[in-house]
């Protein structure tokens, strides 16, 4: 897949069926918006791409009180590919960028991919100046061009309509199932495996600790999850807290045991952590001993889990 970042470095030559929007999460709505622009790319011999910021637009225009994204932009591209898009627009979000107005927009999309053939948005996608582009504005530009143009209306899940918001949510709040479900996969975090001050490994439990890119993770507390290593993928239980039975004012860590393995170099190596099942709350006990029992029975509460 292509990855380009500007519009100004687009270079096909093919019909362009392009995604647009922000896809914070790739959730089952995005990804409901993204399929239409692959399956008419399939159809006429063309091309998918998928047009999005970055930064996230409300980075940009709100910074304080931005929302944290659910997954980083290696983790969105990584989706995409699979999802089988040919090319990924990540479009510098700024100030000069905010201030086009929607039809100078749609002529800078024109402009800079040549043959362009369609466009699929989500229905209550807006763009340009102020936000005042909107799916009836691109009905008609793309139709004054002959353009194929699709506004996906919103795609529900348990009676409500999915959103990044709500994915938020429930990540928050620990509905790792609720997000799941909304993503269309698991919540994950990606990060690089980094020394940690060897607690498990004394306590007969050795863990990998993991330096997380994504804005956000689950609650703290313990969870039945996966660590992908590469194409290889491990059983594993994952620790956030701040392991408060041994220290006090402790940043917050990520911690992951692997069930099956427990002599692989993990050290810098980048892996994705794919949390399952949430278990158990995180918890400060007495001494070393009390939390060794307790680590017997959440591992084989995640052993059940995961069988």
């Amino acid at each position: 897949m292509k990855i380009i970042h500007s519009l100004e470095a687009f270079n096909s030559t093919a019909p362009i069926f392009l995604a647009a929007g922000c896809f914070d999460g790739l959730h089952i709505g995005h990804t409901a918006v993204i399929q239409v622009a692959i399956d008419r790319a399939k159809a006429s011999g063309g091309e998918a791409w998928v047009f999005t910021f970055e930064p996230h637009p409300a980075k940009v225009l709100i910074p304080e009180k931005a929302p944290p994204l659910i997954f980083t932009t290696e983790q969105q591209v990584q989706q995409l590919q699979k999802m089988g898009v040919d090319g990924c627009i990540l479009q510098p979000f700024t100030i000069d960028f905010i201030k086009l107005e929607p039809v100078d927009f749609f002529d800078t999309l024109c402009r800079c991919i040549p043959h362009l053939a369609g466009i699929s948005v989500g229905e209550d996608w807006s763009f340009g100046r102020n936000r005042s582009g909107n799916a009836e504005l691109l009905t008609e530009l793309c139709g004054q061009l002959n353009l194929f143009f699709s506004a996906h209306p919103a795609v529900c899940w348990s009676g409500e309509r999915v959103s990044s918001t709500r994915i938020r949510e429930a990540i928050k709040n620990g509905r790792i199932s609720d997000a799941a479900a909304m993503l269309g996969r698991p919540v994950s975090t990606i990060g690089t495996v980094v020394h940690g001050k060897k607690i498990g490994r004394k306590l007969g439990y050795p863990t990998a600790n993991i330096d997380p890119d994504n804005d956000m993770l689950p609650p703290r507390g313990i969870y039945a999850a996966k660590l992908l290593v590469g194409t290889h993928e491990h059983r594993a239980a994952a620790y956030i807290g701040h392991r408060e039975t041994f220290h006090q004012n402790e940043p917050q860590v990520l911690e992951v045991y692997l069930l099956d393995e427990h002599h692989i170099d993990l050290y810098e190596k980048r892996v994705e952590v794919r949390y399952m099942e949430y278990i158990r709350g995180d918890e400060i006990f007495e001494d070393a001993e009390q939390l060794k029992a307790q680590i017997e029975t959440d591992l084989q509460a995640v052993r059940t889990i995961l069988a």
